[in-house]
Order: structure tokens, then C-alpha cells, then sequence
């Protein structure tokens, strides 16, 4: 999956916190954030921080990885993070 907006990226974060079965309160908490920013990050609200989504990401344990585009097939969301 090809992240490309802040929904993307916010519904990405989301289902990678569902799958290890934490909350946006426990996430929130181990990020060192507020749970209402972690649902707004989610939400893809378009001001999030750039310095607040890697503290999600490092509280999820996953990395953004940045490649040039090309016309080849779509990565999965596994190769992005």
C-alpha cells in the first residue's frame, strides 16, 4: 500500500496499533503523547506534527522507509514500514 496523504498514513498507524491490540490510551501513553492525539493523528488530521508521528511510530516499533516513485507495482505496507 502506497501511503501518500495523512488519511493513509493515519488509517496505516491505526491498523498497525489494532493488530498488536493496544488501545490509543496505551499507545498514547508509551509515545509519550495524549490519547486525543493519537486519534487525531488516525483521524489524518492534515496538521499533525511531523516529530509526533515518528514518536508513534517508534512507540509501535515500525520505520518509514522513503523510496523515488516509479511505475512499478505498489509495495505493501510491510515493505513501507
Amino acid at each position: 500500500m502506497m501511503i501518500r496523504d495523512t488519511k493513509q498514513l493515519g488509517a496505516a498507524l491505526q491498523r498497525e496499533r489494532k493488530r498488536r491490540g493496544m488501545t490509543q490510551t496505551q499507545l498514547a501513553e508509551k509515545a509519550g503523547v495524549r490519547q486525543q492525539t493519537i486519534s487525531a493523528v488516525e483521524r489524518g488530521k492534515p496538521r499533525s506534527e511531523l516529530q509526533v508521528i515518528f514518536d508513534i511510530m517508534s512507540a509501535l516499533g515500525i520505520e518509514m522507509s522513503l523510496q523515488t516513485r516509479s511505475g512499478k507495482s505498489t509495495p505493501s505496507l510491510e515493505e513501507l514500514f
